[in-house]
C-alpha cells in the first residue's frame, strides 16, 4: 500500500463556508496478487468497497504476475500467493 497526494479535477470542497478547488487529495494504491480463481470474487469485493459514483473512485488494473517466490519457504507460483 502507498500513500499520497494529488490534484483531483472537477472536485470541490467547502472549506470554512468557502468553496475551493484544486486542492490537494489524498491517494491510496494498493496492490494484491490473487490467484485466478479469486480474480472475480477480488473485484466485485473492491467496486462494493470503494464505489461512490463520484469522481475519484479509482480505477483497477488486472495485470499478468509472472513470478512470486515466498522468500520464507522458496515457494513458487500459486502456492506462493497462497
Amino acid at each position: 500500500m502507498a500513500l499520497g497526494h494529488g490534484r483531483q479535477k472537477g472536485v470541490t470542497e467547502v472549506y470554512r463556508g468557502a468553496k475551493e478547488t484544486g486542492n490537494l487529495l489524498r491517494k491510496i494504491r494498493l496492490e494484491i496478487a490473487v490467484n485466478d480463481n479469486f480474480l472475480e470474487p477480488a473485484i466485485n469485493a473492491i467496486i462494493n468497497g470503494a464505489k461512490s459514483g463520484s469522481t475519484g473512485d479509482g480505477k483497477i488494473f488486472v495485470m499478468e504476475l509472472s513470478e512470486c517466490i515466498r522468500i520464507r519457504t522458496e515457494e513458487r507460483g500459486v502456492m506462493a500467493i497462497g
